[in-house]
């Protein structure tokens, strides 16, 4: 046989055995989603519990259905009352872009429209860098502010992250996306 013979035959061979190496892999992959996907739920719906806990502790937190966002950065938002029923504030799951990726994160407004607080969920900023976004000396710096926030490279009051003025001004948009849609559930 010449080797004009083989070559079909061959590339024939080749593409059923990566076609069914292709089957197998997937069909793992598919399994082990199938799986974990209730489980992977589950952790994430019980981190961001905990942060909006952590943002603005209610007894009870209510999807508010109609809001106005502009941004396109607010993904939820959840009225926090007391066991009386009480409106204690809102609280709502906002995800900017930074320098990584998303930034997705929770943020607390009180009913005088102040932040309440800031807890990032998940993010894939730079490790020491942009990651430093969820230390609590820079969340801490939104805390009781009200309007239209900015960092003081753009003449704000936020101190931005050294070598991470991308991520810093991500996450002070998405404060400001959610300010501004609490701001239009109270007018």
């Amino acid at each position: 046989m010449t080797e004009a013979n083989k070559k079909p035959e061959s590339m024939a061979r080749l593409v059923i055995v990566l076609f069914a190496v292709t089957a197998v892999v997937s069909l793992l992959l598919g399994i082990v989603d199938f799986i974990t996907r209730d489980k992977i739920a589950a952790n994430v719906k019980a981190k961001t519990d905990a942060a909006m806990s952590a943002v603005l502790e209610a007894d009870s937190y209510a999807a508010v259905d109609a809001y106005a966002d502009e941004t396109g950065l607010v993904k939820s938002i959840y009225m926090a009352s007391d066991a009386s029923g009480n409106v204690l504030g809102y609280v709502s799951e906002v995800s900017p872009s930074g320098f990584g990726g998303t930034i997705n994160m929770v943020v607390g407004v009180d009913t005088d429209g102040a932040v309440t607080g800031i807890s990032i969920v998940k993010m894939s900023e730079t490790s020491g860098l942009g990651a430093n976004a969820s230390n609590t000396s820079f969340r801490e710096q939104f805390i009781g502010k009200t309007g239209v926030l900015a960092v003081n490279k753009d003449g704000g009051e936020i101190v931005a992250l050294t070598g991470a003025t991308v991520t810093s001004r991500a996450v002070t948009g998405g404060v400001n996306a959610v300010l501004a849609a609490v701001a239009g559930l109270n007018s």
